[in-house]
């Protein structure tokens, strides 16, 4: 007998309904995706909607099972592309055997990451079908083609995001820019997109830069906010010491723009990173109305420098002022090495509570002594405070050259204290140590080994007081 070869055809898959085999349809969906919000692409967004949703009803073999798209989201990253995730979702549950889509640069610009969920469906069984480039995953040439054509998607992205930015830069030298005030206390923006005061707010900022300048730092200032219930930009009363310094740091305070601080470092990831001098800057003066003058800012940055290398010159990580409860934190200064001292409270054996400060060195070595400079009574704090305030009020006639020199002398912090001291001395002497007008005039107090003390005030002035 002959060999003969007999052609099996496939079967289409099929399904018992009352005693009779019928064919199953084909579950199919479509994704669309636009890149931005324009009102031309929002309407093409919603053509390629009508369009899919026709070619699929209209094909007796197909079932509909939902149109995924995403509006005004880029192409580059399918991490927030909301309806691509959950047609991805729904093929691995079961629900699709078919994704017909325009083109490759609509279905994904990543190639990694459209040849990774090609492959996974592909497992599955279930096929995509790219209109324009004419591929069907599911053919055994797709794949070849697919690896081809998504680099050269992926390509286009990086060149259109290379464009953009171009553009983007060379507004920049021209000063043309758009700032945002969500997030930014103190300004709103006017139907140009100019940034106007917001006269409310702008009290709070002012506010900011006086307490810091007086003395407090950024989180003891947080703590008054809140207790205040004075209110941010969002109208919470959710204040962070960050936010604050971030506020100090900020030149749109003084009517300047930094342009470009920071830069989109992978058009995939569509990564910010910090310009820290990667790529130019863009300074512009006078860009809009200030709230803090030029002279009031320049003092806050120099406080803020002066802060910082307060605390490396003193061996710690924080600028603790505590006015209200410990005045004189972070103020006494160990005269032989250096490290700030620490206060100790106990109660005497007749059971009176006392307070006194010892070097910080002990604390940081488990409790033992390697330094030899002497404890100190708050007591006796007191008392030097007292004692030499008073003695600048008495005296202050002889201090009008001094600070008239140090007001004109182009440093923008000196002149703010001593303008500062001047004023409080001006209203007296005093009769107890004030937490507040120490932290606005007194720079630190020195202990020396033989038990003297030196008080350093922030016009300069230094008083030397023998404790013995």
């Amino acid at each position: 007998m002959a060999r003969s070869i007999t052609v099996i055809p496939a079967k289409e898959p099929t399904m018992l309904v009352n005693g009779q085999q019928i064919e199953l349809k084909k579950k199919v969906a479509a994704y669309c995706r636009v890149s931005t919000d324009q009102e031309e692409q929002l309407s093409s967004y919603e053509n390629q909607v009508r369009y899919y949703t026709e070619i699929i009803t209209r094909n007796p073999d197909y079932e509909l099972v939902d149109i995924y798209a995403d509006e005004g989201i880029s192409g580059t990253n399918t991490k927030k592309r909301d309806d691509f995730n959950r047609m991805i979702e729904d093929c691995r549950a079961g629900k699709i055997d078919l994704i017909i889509t325009k083109s490759i640069s609509r279905f994904a610009r990543n190639t990694l990451d459209c040849l990774n969920y090609v492959r996974e469906l592909k497992e599955l069984g279930v096929g995509i079908r790219f209109e324009k480039e004419n591929i069907d995953t599911l053919d055994a040439k797709g794949e070849v083609l697919l690896t081809i054509l998504s680099s050269l998607a992926q390509d286009e992205s990086r060149s259109i995001s290379e464009n953009s930015t171009w553009g983007i830069r060379r507004r920049f030298e021209k000063g043309e820019h758009k700032m945002s005030t969500k997030r930014f206390l103190g300004y709103d923006c006017d139907e140009n997109g100019k940034l106007i005061v917001n006269k409310t707010q702008a009290k709070i900022v002012v506010r900011l830069y006086e307490e810091y300048l007086s003395g407090k730092t950024v989180d003891y200032i947080a703590r008054i906010f809140k207790k205040e219930r004075v209110k941010s930009w969002d109208g919470k009363c959710n204040w962070q010491a960050s936010t604050l310094d971030s506020m100090l740091r900020n030149e749109k305070y003084m009517g300047d723009a930094i342009l470009q601080k920071s830069y989109t470092a992978d058009f995939l990831s569509k990564k910010r990173v910090m310009n820290d001098g990667t790529i130019p800057k863009y300074y512009i003066e006078g860009e809009h109305e200030p709230i803090i003058d030029v002279n009031t800012w320049n003092a806050v940055q120099q406080e803020l420098a002066r802060r910082k290398k307060y605390c490396e010159d003193h061996f710690t990580n924080n600028y603790a002022v505590m006015p209200d409860k410990n005045p004189f934190s972070g103020k006494v200064v160990c005269g032989k090495c250096n490290n700030l001292y620490s206060r100790v409270s106990y109660t005497t054996r007749a059971g009176t509570k006392m307070k006194k400060w010892r070097c910080g060195s002990t604390n940081k070595n488990s409790g033992h002594r390697v330094c030899t400079c002497p404890y100190i009574m708050e007591s006796a704090l007191e008392k030097i405070c007292v004692m030499t305030w008073n003695a600048i009020v008495e005296s202050i006639g002889d201090y009008e050259t001094l600070w008239n020199i140090n007001i004109e002398s182009g440093n923008e912090l000196l002149a703010y204290k001593t303008r500062l001291m001047k004023m409080r001395a001006q209203e007296g002497s005093i009769k107890e140590c004030k937490p507040d007008l120490l932290q606005e005039v007194v720079d630190h107090i020195t202990v020396f080994e033989n038990g003297d003390l030196r008080i350093l005030y922030y016009d300069g002035t230094e008083f030397e007081v023998a404790t013995h």
